[in-house]
């Protein structure tokens, strides 16, 4: 292995949760990795329920305020009703995209929960809600990875995909 190709498989690694270094590591076919930059804790879901409660709560009890008391342990309420929404919902999201000479990789925390190959892929889709961008390897048959706006160095990683597949990117 030369030199070139031993830093082209490692592109991005630095970044790597530990466990989807570890698994990037173990396959000799990786052309390209892109982290998550984002944490489960990250989602405004939880976070805003949670600085609410420690902020109205504290404050309530600081300065005698019942209602900011009261507020403040509803928001505390909704922080736990929406803990496991959250936690559930993490899992499913990739910590990390790795490209490989053969497809698409969807790691979380070192287990491949998605697998696009380059063979089958039918598009690069950019899709726009409310301002926030993301993109889909699309395969034939509907299965893709959706690159969602956390991951790290989102345009290298189209760029690198349409160069391994062949396929443009859609709407870029």
């Amino acid at each position: 292995m030369t030199e070139e190709t031993t830093q082209a498989q490692t592109a991005g690694v630095d970044g790597l949760h530990r466990d989807d270094a570890a698994t990037v590591a173990a396959r000799p076919d990786v052309v390209q990795a892109h982290g998550n930059e984002s944490h489960w804790w990250n989602h405004a879901s939880f976070m805003l329920p949670l600085i609410g409660f420690l902020v109205l709560t504290i404050s309530g009890l600081v300065f005698g305020w019942a209602e900011a008391i009261g507020f403040g342990l509803f928001l505390g309420v909704v922080l736990v009703l929406q803990l496991p929404v959250v936690w559930f919902t993490w899992r499913g999201t990739a910590t990390a995209i790795v490209l490989t000479g053969q497809g698409a990789l969807a790691l979380h925390r070192g287990v491949v929960r998605r697998e696009v190959r380059w063979s089958e892929l039918e598009r690069i889709e950019r899709v726009e809600t409310f301002g926030n961008v993301r993109w889909k390897l699309v395969e034939r048959g509907g299965e893709h990875i959706s690159i969602e706006g956390e991951i790290a160095d989102i345009p290298s990683l189209i760029e690198r995909a349409s160069e391994l597949s062949g396929v443009e990117p859609d709407g870029s």
